[in-house]
């Protein structure tokens, strides 16, 4: 299949001027566009030290169950992700809602 390369381009900058992003995450959301997928982003950095403590607070209860595992898994994969200039991580949207649970109810 073949891409419309200009296409990509102009809206990978549309995003950086609209929402702020590097070019990079920019040109990832938009390739992403191009092939039918959704990429989300998450501002990791600011959220990073929530994520850390909800993990701790897996791992105190035990990872009780297949689902606490692999919410465990998720985010620590999540911690991974390397972010742009801006602290931006971009994932899916399992993650993303993962990592904005995981925020919400560290403590």
């Amino acid at each position: 299949m073949k891409y419309n390369l200009q296409q990509i381009m102009r809206r990978a900058w549309q995003i950086r001027r609209e929402k702020g992003h590097t070019l990079c995450t920019a040109l990832k959301i938009a390739w992403a566009e191009a092939k039918g997928g959704k990429l989300y982003t998450f501002r990791m950095e600011d959220n990073r030290a929530s994520i850390s403590a909800y993990l701790m607070k897996l791992i105190c209860s035990g990872l009780a169950d297949i689902h606490d595992q692999h919410k465990h898994d998720t985010l620590r994969a999540a911690l991974l992700l390397p972010c742009d200039a801006n602290g931006v991580a971009t994932m899916d949207g399992k993650t993303c809602g993962l990592c904005k649970y995981a925020a919400r109810n560290a403590a």
